[in-house]
């Protein structure tokens, strides 16, 4: 005769021992399956924006370029702070956040070499003038010469930054 406790049935007559069976078959099954789809699917194409000229974007299709800024204030180098446009400190405007990656202004340092890093989700011009707003440096008592690649620029404020410049700023007090 045959002990019910050592394997006992269902209402429908199925042993646990097959159950534990028919569970474990079905979780192997359905990992291959996944494992399947997931090895035959290709792969989802990579988004990017398309560039509307012939700035440099990057592989995430963000406009990317890299002006590199120098100071001078009264004949003295001044060091152009890392982590403008990042450091809540060094970050007043913030008009241009939208086109940004989280956490930055589109125009920012992150090391204090004077490179600028304009990186945008929208191909627009960004100017001089911005990043000092969100640097902001005050410089309303200086008289201000900026040269580009050695040449003159009177409206230095509007100037559209370009890959690979070099800008300098000569600030005389007034």
């Amino acid at each position: 005769m045959r002990n019910n406790n050592q394997n006992p049935k269902n209402k429908l007559g199925i042993s646990n021992k097959q159950i534990k069976k028919f569970v474990i078959v079905g979780v192997l099954v359905a990992l291959v399956i996944g494992i399947s789809v997931i090895i035959t699917t290709p792969s989802l194409p990579t988004y990017k924006i398309p560039a509307t000229s012939s700035l440099p974007h990057d592989s995430m299709g963000m406009m990317h370029i890299h002006p590199h800024l120098s100071m001078i204030i009264d004949g003295n180098p001044v060091i152009i702070p890392a982590n403008i446009g990042i450091d809540s400190h060094l970050w007043n405007v913030h008009t241009l956040d939208s086109y940004g990656m989280t956490g930055m202004a589109p125009i920012h340092t992150h090391t204090a070499d004077g490179v600028i890093h304009v990186e945008s989700y929208k191909d627009q011009d960004y100017t001089l003038g911005q990043f000092l707003d969100i640097w902001g440096i005050p410089i309303g008592n200086y008289d201000v010469k900026v040269t580009v690649d050695s040449n003159p620029i009177s409206d230095y404020r509007n100037h559209v930054f370009q890959d690979g410049e070099k800008i300098v700023m000569n600030l005389t007090t007034k």
